[in-house]
């Protein structure tokens, strides 16, 4: 899988290269293309390109390897261990339940705040359940990490997602909600359902082949007992390879380390604090991340911290020094994301009472497992760092020169130009907020009352796009995580990404009618 998913980071890069020799960089402005010429990425800019976007976007890194630190020390406890045996327990039977219910989780939290990272953090401790309850490693990531970007092609008040839109084509947030709201629902029903159908022809294609394994009745007396113990001999030896493939299968965010041995009785271990701690550094991290002023005009938090950095002791600004480089509620980045994480697997080694060489050891193996996801995450915006130096030093890309092709077919608002734009521009662009600026451009003159549904067709087109395009670096992270290939997940998911696509088309379509 590893090589598999490093060629698809490659070959993308390789299709840009081939691109950039073909079509002619250009700068959009003022509603005429001012054509550059060819651009082409140099030999020597194939191996210092990669290199400097590693460097540049090594954050997505860092965050990534800090969730496994954090479930190192989590495992290490034995407290993980027990939280999942509870959820496999209450959903013993009920398997299709926790399935159906995982994805409406993640797809309503998406949805509703578009931070999918710090949502992240969630994915391992819901595929180990579903792997407990045994669902396929390509099942959970469709339900985890599939639904987190399903969610955000129906975003509804998620600031990476809607607030970008809003802010760049100055909107509101509540503009066109009721379909927002519709494609949510839907979209979320229709995954529940494939998933849950995908499942049912693997539990009987798993139920033909145990069938088909069955021992056959022998007929003599004489041949009953040494067949009896062929019998025996052979399913013990295939119960100890099953054994041993289902701990191979595992997903490298599990297993990380061995639990800690008598921290205390295994039936008096709480989960309690492990819950607790887990749930709250998500929703600070949630508040924190969430823009609230440039979403809804709310300045609470702004207001909060500038009444807490204005307090003087003698004239002297106290918390201004204390708390130099924080930043308040609304304006919290990766980094203090990051913070929150290392300070939570800090609180469970201390509550669970882990020696402090545990902990280190601990949250070194989960980096250690989690290293090569980091370094494919990081590797997934190459793209996106040669369009954004071309676009800073105003050197023109090769999407500007596409999309004046593609806007030009029209006159004026066109669902098929606009929604093929914003999809094959998220390819490019694995950032909406870096694809909403540049379509921004292109989509200005159109008239203000279609600019609504041209916010909610781009910003859908574009997680459509994230859904199977090897750009994207929460996909990316998903199938190095899970170890499912790129091939695998295309040929998992495909059916469901056309009936997206084509949803949001036939959505908008009709808006644009209305």
């Amino acid at each position: 899988m590893k090589r598999n998913l490093l060629k698809a980071l490659g070959i993308s890069f390789l299709i840009f290269v081939l691109l950039s020799w073909l079509i002619p960089v250009g700068v959009y402005t003022n509603g005429a293309l001012d054509s550059k010429g060819i651009d082409p990425v140099g030999l020597f800019d194939l191996f210092n390109t990669p290199t400097s976007a590693f460097v540049t976007f090594v954050l997505y890194g860092v965050v990534f390897m800090a969730m496994g630190g954090l479930y190192g020390v989590m495992e290490k406890t034995g407290a993980l261990e027990k939280l999942v045996s509870k959820m496999k327990g209450a959903f013993t039977g009920k398997e299709k339940l926790f399935l159906v219910l995982t994805v409406v989780l993640f797809t309503v939290l998406s949805s509703v705040t578009g931070l999918i990272l710090p949502l992240f953090v969630l994915v391992p401790l819901f595929a180990l359940v579903l792997k407990e309850l045994n669902y396929e490693k390509v099942t959970a990531l469709a339900a985890t990490v599939g639904s987190l970007l399903v969610g955000s092609v129906a975003s509804t008040y998620g600031f990476n997602i809607s607030g970008y839109t809003k802010n760049i084509l100055s909107l509101s947030m509540n503009d066109q909600i009721v379909a927002k709201v519709v494609l949510l629902v839907v979209l979320t029903a229709l995954l529940a359902v494939m998933l849950v159908c995908a499942s049912k022809k693997v539990l009987k294609k798993t139920t033909k082949e145990v069938k088909k394994e069955e021992p056959k009745k022998v007929s003599t007396k004489k041949a009953t007992k040494p067949a009896a113990k062929s019998t025996t001999k052979t399913a013990a030896k295939k119960k100890t390879t099953a054994k041993k493939t289902s701990k191979k299968s595992t997903t490298k965010a599990l297993a990380v380390t061995k639990p800690v041995k008598k921290v205390s009785s295994k039936s008096k271990l709480s989960v309690a604090p492990l819950v607790v701690i887990l749930v709250l550094m998500l929703i600070v991290t949630l508040v924190g991340m969430y823009n609230w002023y440039y979403a809804f005009g709310i300045e609470t938090f702004n207001n909060m911290y500038e009444a807490v950095m204005n307090v003087k002791i003698k004239d002297f600004p106290i918390f201004e020094h204390l708390f130099s480089g924080s930043s308040q509620f609304g304006y919290w980045s990766n980094v203090n994301f990051v913070g929150m994480m290392v300070l939570a697997s800090m609180l469970i080694a201390w509550i669970y009472k882990l020696s402090l060489n545990d902990y280190v050891e601990s949250f070194i193996a989960g980096v250690k497992k989690w290293l090569p996801t980091a370094i494919y995450a990081s590797l997934a915006s190459v793209i996106l760092s040669i369009l954004y130096q071309a676009s800073y030093n105003g050197t023109g890309t090769l999407v500007d020169t596409v999309n004046d092709k593609l806007f030009g077919l029209f006159d004026g608002f066109n669902v098929l130009t606009t929604g093929a734009a914003a999809f094959l521009g998220s390819f490019f662009f694995n950032d909406l907020y870096y694809l909403l600026a540049d379509l921004a451009a292109f989509v200005s003159g159109f008239d203000a009352s279609t600019l609504p549904i041209v916010g909610l067709l781009i910003q859908s087109m574009y997680s459509i796009g994230m859904l199977v395009f090897p750009t994207s670096v929460v996909l990316i992270a998903g199938l190095s995580l899970f170890d499912v290939s790129y091939k695998q997940w295309i040929k998992y998911i495909w059916k469901f990404v056309l009936t997206a696509f084509l949803l949001v088309l036939l959505v908008c379509g009709i808006l644009t009618l209305l």
